[in-house]
């Protein structure tokens, strides 16, 4: 009985050769297949997280220039800035220059 079953294990392995070549060749395939799909997940999460960091920092940054563009259109930035920068008074208002001796001498 035991060359029986032998024969029928050498007989099988035989007559299934071809098929069990292709079912080799397609576990391959697709661990292959698997590896590279893991590795291209890894290099877009990767990416995706550097893009987020990204957008955070340009969301930030829109939020202080909306800030800055808010308080230029204030009226007392406006005359602030009129004053310090363009020298400019309010109608009837006398400005005092007070030098220093240093600039005199």
């Amino acid at each position: 009985m035991s060359r029986s079953n032998k024969r029928k294990k050498v007989s099988f392995l035989k007559r299934n050769k071809i098929a069990i070549i292709v079912l080799t060749c397609l576990l391959l395939y697709l661990s292959i297949t698997i590896v590279n799909q893991e590795i291209k997940l890894r290099d877009l999460q990767i990416e995706g997280d550097q893009l987020q960091s990204e957008l955070d920092e340009l969301s930030k940054e829109v939020s202080e220039i909306e800030k800055k563009v808010e308080e230029g259109t204030s009226l007392e930035f406006i005359e602030k800035t009129a004053r310090e920068k363009l020298k400019m008074v309010k109608q009837n208002e006398i400005i005092y220059i007070i030098q220093d001796e240093k600039e005199s001498d």
